[in-house]
């Protein structure tokens, strides 16, 4: 353009000058003027060209400032861009920019060709693009590029642009990576809905998943079977061989379940040793009996953990869509309780789910409630039962039973309550409480004159691991006045598995106040006969069922044989529970059992009807009818 001007101003110049030479008459010579005229039209015209020049080479500059800014712009900014023509082809790439740069290096300068990108999209998304470019509308999505080390992925913006007339001229495809979102996206999820140990779906993901189950099959018209499993003895496992164990225990069952199921079943770990199974849409009674049997087969075979032999079972309860419930809540909670009932049964087993399980469930949530106020209502009562020393037939101590009166649930027994307070972590207050009562009414028998008497009371391994039992008996000690040599700790074998340096410390200390300790229900747990060198009791208690047939059963007088010479040889004394009749008193007399209680002498009874007992009782030794 400047030397068209320049040609142009220059043409003007001659023509000037020829026009004074030839038009002009003057009495110069027209040679002179022409050249005159010339040179200052020239002289003129090349200073403008020069300041046009100037004003070209300014505007470049900035141009050129622009363009740099621009390409700053697009090389470091969020988003990467590509300009293509309406045949896809790329026009201008800004490959410096770092999402691009990436790709480049994993794709080996293969994004010229913008058709490979198709790979990475389903067809269906394909059109989606080219309809919106068709219609002139902006399309937005993701885009994954996967490699060997990590996946890419951008979030893609295509924004077809137009001529005038309405055509597509150009395409402009902008693209920013959004793997570090996605990866935090997906970290956060996984945290969210999988469980850390085990890297099965958690609960939430599970009712997420139960929830869409009922739709679909709602909507299909189909039934579906709901399996709960709960791993038996875990408590005892990790009292004994501690959490590390039991961890790796719920890694291999999780690896054992996920090999036992079919891809298109839905396992998921709920949390501790829970873990749930959602089959598919039509999947029947039978088809869920042949699975169940087979996950029991894969839970009893053996773990072998740190030179540990591990065994455990299973219990497992299952429920149908809909017949057992139409909604998540329903479905988990019944199938939980058909699980409680294959647990009570003894484990290693299944059940499915009937009505008269939702009431037991439900009668445990109740009792559990009711249990909270239990202390407050003044609604537990205190019962002993006279314990008998062979030698002389003198009452020298009672145990005490814990017995809860309440209306609303018809009495419920010990054997039902104790448990609910275990597993609801009860069992610390209330054990605290009868410790205290027990000690309290011994006392008060003896200010009142009655002879002093030793009190066994049950403890909790819970007392143990989540109370403080130390303090608790120094409290109760202390508050009752009651001698240390008087109390009596009972404990059972299930403790012992937690063979750990703090609790073997416990006992130690527990020996310091005075108290004497006892083996309970010796032979029907898991303890090791060598926890009876290694723990320092003072008496063992034979159990009543090796008691109750002891008069009729060679076997059962051999084995109790055993336990008495046993526990005498480790300088343990023997109580004998059970006992009913004569002839049973008068084996285990033959045996040197030290002491024994049960029916024959008396049930246990509250505290007033066993003061009147005891007062018969006293009074029939004096005189010789016993």
């Amino acid at each position: 353009m400047g030397y068209l001007v320049l040609a142009v101003s220059l043409l003007m110049s001659v023509a000037l000058a020829a026009a004074s030479y030839f038009g002009l008459k003057t009495t110069y010579q027209p040679a002179l003027l022409a050249l005159a005229v010339l040179s200052s039209c020239t002289l003129l015209l090349s200073a403008g060209f020069s300041v046009y020049v100037e004003i070209l080479r300014r505007r470049a500059a900035w141009l050129q400032t622009e363009n740099h800014k621009l390409a700053l712009l697009l090389e470091h900014g969020s988003s990467a861009m590509l300009l293509l023509n309406n045949d896809f082809v790329p026009e201008y790439i800004n490959y410096r920019h770092p999402t691009l740069e990436k790709l480049n290096a994993e794709h080996s300068g293969d994004l010229i060709n913008i058709q490979k990108w198709k790979k990475y999209l389903a067809p269906e998304t394909r059109q989606r693009i080219r309809e919106a470019i068709t219609d002139g509308v902006v399309w937005q999505g993701e885009l994954r590029f996967d490699n060997s080390e990590r996946d890419h992925y951008l979030s893609t913006i295509v924004s077809p642009v137009l001529n005038q007339a309405g055509e597509l001229n150009k395409i402009v495809v902008c693209c920013e990576d959004i793997s570090e979102h996605k990866a935090i996206a997906d970290r956060l999820f996984i945290r969210e809905h999988y469980n850390v140990l085990t890297g099965l779906p958690n609960r939430q993901f599970a009712l997420r998943s139960l929830h869409a189950a009922i739709d679909e099959c709602s909507a299909q018209q189909q039934k579906f079977i709901l399996i709960y499993i709960d791993l038996d003895r875990i408590r005892y496992i990790n009292e004994s061989l501690g959490h590390h164990v039991v961890d790796k225990i719920l890694i291999e069952t999780a690896e054992r379940l996920r090999r036992s199921v079919r891809d298109e079943h839905i396992l998921a770990h709920l949390g501790a040793d829970e873990f749930l199974i959602i089959l598919d849409a039509g999947s029947c009674h039978d088809e869920a009996s042949i699975q169940v049997d087979s996950l029991l087969d894969r839970c009893r075979a053996p773990f072998y953990i740190e030179q540990h032999e591990v065994t455990i079972s299973a219990s497992i309860g299952l429920s149908q869509y809909p017949e057992d419930g139409v909604d998540a809540n329903t479905l988990m909670r019944r199938a939980e309780a058909a699980m409680f009932d294959a647990k009570n049964q003894g484990g290693d087993r299944f059940s499915f789910y009937n009505e008269n399980m939702s009431d037991q469930a439900d009668r445990r949530l109740e009792m559990e409630h009711q249990l909270r106020h239990a202390i407050t209502r003044e609604e537990f009562e205190l019962y002993y039962q006279p314990v008998i020393n062979l030698r002389d037939n003198q009452l020298i101590g009672v145990e005490v039973l814990l017995r809860w009166k309440n209306e609303k649930l018809g009495q419920p027994g010990p054997d039902e309550f104790i448990l609910i307070a275990e597993h609801s972590g009860q069992i610390v207050t209330i054990g605290n409480w009868v410790l205290e009562q027990a000690c309290q009414q011994i006392m008060t028998w003896s200010r009142a004159g009655f002879p002093a008497l030793n009190v066994a009371v049950n403890i909790s391994s819970k007392q143990f691991i989540d109370g403080d039992i130390l303090a608790s008996v120094d409290h109760a000690l202390k508050q009752s006045g009651l001698p240390a040599a008087q109390l009596e700790l009972e404990i059972t074998e299930g403790l012992l598995l937690n063979d750990t340096p703090a609790i073997r410390d416990i006992f130690k200390q527990l020996k310091k106040f005075g108290v004497h300790l006892s083996l309970d229900d010796f032979g029907t747990g898991y303890a090791s006969l060598s926890y009876l060198k290694r723990y320092p009791f003072d008496t063992l208690k034979i159990d009543r069922s090796f008691v109750k047939d002891i008069d009729n059963c060679q076997d059962s007088i051999t084995l109790t044989n055993a336990i008495i010479a046993m526990a005498h040889s480790f300088g343990m004394r023997v109580i004998a529970e059970g006992v009913e009749n004569l002839n049973q008193r008068r084996i285990l007399r033959e045996r040197h059992c030290d002491m024994v209680q049960g029916y024959l002498y008396s049930p246990a009874l509250a505290a007033d009807d066993f003061l009147d007992w005891a007062k018969r009782y006293s009074e029939m030794q004096h005189s010789k009818h016993v």
